[in-house]
């Protein structure tokens, strides 16, 4: 687990190669167990597989390539549709559901890439994939076969011990 940790990077390239289903249901077995803040489990995620709606992703989120062109595009949503009172939890649980699917398709053989940019067109993507009520897109993510894999970069440390300390951050 440790090495899938330390050598996953971001893949911008894809095969046009179709995702096995069993691998997608996979990745779906590690969403719907992932951790939640107070097991509120206020997140929901659409798996986009169609090639038009992933060209329509593609444009709303600033025209990254790998939108269009990794056979899966994950979206994930800040969902309180199901619960009676607001919380400020529903973005942080998928987030977590997130980094789960990442962290499992990683593990069965394919590459991924966090989409941020999705969030400045919500309207027109609620409009397209008939989201409806109480949510918010917080994050996509691509998934298939990596074309090339890229290099693994140094990452600056971000963990600090007892005490926050802003040097090291700079």
């Amino acid at each position: 687990m440790f090495d899938l940790i330390r050598n996953r990077t971001s893949c911008r390239s894809y095969l046009d190669k179709p995702i096995e289903l069993e691998k997608i249901n996979q990745i779906k077995v590690a969403i719907n167990n992932s951790p939640t803040a107070r097991n509120l489990q206020d997140f929901s995620c659409i798996f986009i597989t169609d090639p038009q709606v992933r060209e329509r992703l593609y444009v709303y989120a600033d025209k990254q390539s790998h939108v269009k062109i990794a056979p899966l595009f994950i979206l994930f949503l800040s969902d309180q549709n199901c619960l009676n009172t607001p919380t400020n939890w529903s973005e942080v649980d998928a987030t977590i559901a997130a980094t789960s699917a990442m962290f499992a398709a990683e593990a069965i053989g394919l590459q991924t890439c966090m989409i941020g940019r999705i969030v400045h067109h919500e309207k027109e993507i609620n409009e397209l994939l008939h989201i409806r009520g109480k949510t918010k897109i917080v994050l996509g993510l691509t998934v298939g076969y990596a074309q090339n894999k890229s290099p693994h970069s140094i990452k600056v440390n971000r963990c600090n011990n007892e005490t926050y300390d802003l040097s090291q951050i700079k």
